[in-house]
């Protein structure tokens, strides 16, 4: 394996939006090769792949298999590497085509996609490709069921492709998101975008055990309200733990708010933080983005208990020390 390299971020104005086919359930896959995608976080392609070299840090990808969609995010980082590739090809001498799917009642087992020959054995062979691996799960956000496999294709540029990478129209995208959908769900990429391409990644919180539960309550309680930016999609909203949950190891009544998938990242880096009066502190370094020098100075949006307001004191003596209570 050749030294891991990273991709360079792209301009604004050339950002690419792709709508990626999720390779567990994508069938012609030409052989043995497989991969450890996680569609919230990660996805591998390689040299072989139509479009591998159009892919760059900073553009939009919208994951979904053959049912629909799964969820969207923006691309913070690719790794570059080296491998050898184990691919099968149609045993047709006229055809070789690496586009062939197996058959799940019958047999022989395959079936090429192009000439329609059926066979049991693939002809593999090795072949040295070049690795890309994405890391896109900062702002990944929650798109299970809303858009259908056929509405999919359809706000693709060409939408008879059969890439794995096809080119999307965005504006018709975040057009239906916002029929279907009700508001802007996609504001956590805008937001992630401008930290990538001002040269700050931050790193998205895991799920913990029980964590769909206390989001739920938490959607239920609050009504889908971020707590420093007002009414949101719940697909766009995390439930924020005011405590380290690391160290408490359980869910408290009273102890998380709903943010903004962003807003959460930067309250846990301690990048933001809410003082006595329950108003929002941004960090300086953080105030140059209008995404966060609007919220910089305002109340909360939601009222707060005892407990949460001791949660917050606390989070406001450990990241700002030199002002703490």
């Amino acid at each position: 394996m050749a030294k891991e390299g990273f991709s360079t971020l792209p301009d604004v104005g050339t950002r690419q939006a792709w709508l990626v086919m999720l390779k567990s359930e994508y069938r012609r896959l030409g052989g043995g090769s497989k991969y450890d995608d996680d569609p919230e976080s990660r996805y591998s392609w390689d040299s072989t792949v139509a479009n591998h070299l159009q892919v760059k840090a900073g553009d939009i990808v919208l994951l979904w298999n053959e049912s629909g969609s799964l969820g969207a995010s923006v691309i913070e980082k690719i790794a570059i590497g080296k491998a050898i590739k184990r691919r099968g090809r149609c045993v047709n001498d006229q055809c070789r085509s690496v586009n062939y799917e197996p058959r799940k009642t019958i047999r022989p087992v395959f079936r090429c996609y192009d000439c329609e020959s059926l066979f049991d054995d693939p002809i593999f062979e090795d072949v040295d490709v070049t690795t890309f691996r994405s890391s896109h799960g900062q702002a990944w956000v929650d798109l299970s069921g809303q858009f259908t496999a056929a509405e999919l294709r359809a706000l693709c540029v060409k939408p008879k492709s059969q890439n794995s990478f096809r080119a999307l129209r965005w504006d018709a995208v975040r057009a239906l998101a916002a029929d279907e959908m009700g508001g802007d769900v996609f504001g956590a990429l805008d937001a992630t975008t401008r930290q990538i391409q001002g040269g700050h990644v931050v790193r998205p919180t895991r799920v913990r055990r029980g964590q769909k539960d206390f989001r739920q309550q938490l959607l239920s309680k609050y009504n889908n309200r971020c707590a420093f930016t007002g009414t949101l999609p719940p697909a766009v909203l995390d439930a924020c733990h005011l405590y380290s949950f690391a160290k408490v190891g359980k869910h408290h009544e009273h102890g998380g708010v709903l943010l903004r998938r962003d807003l959460h990242t930067l309250f846990d880096r301690g990048h933001i933080a809410v003082d006595h009066d329950g108003r929002i502190d941004v960090s300086e370094e953080y105030r140059r983005y209008p995404a966060y020098e609007g919220i910089h100075g305002q109340l909360l949006t939601i009222t707060t208990t005892p407990e949460q307001r001791g949660w917050f004191e606390l989070h406001w003596a450990e990241h700002r020390k030199s002002t703490a209570l």
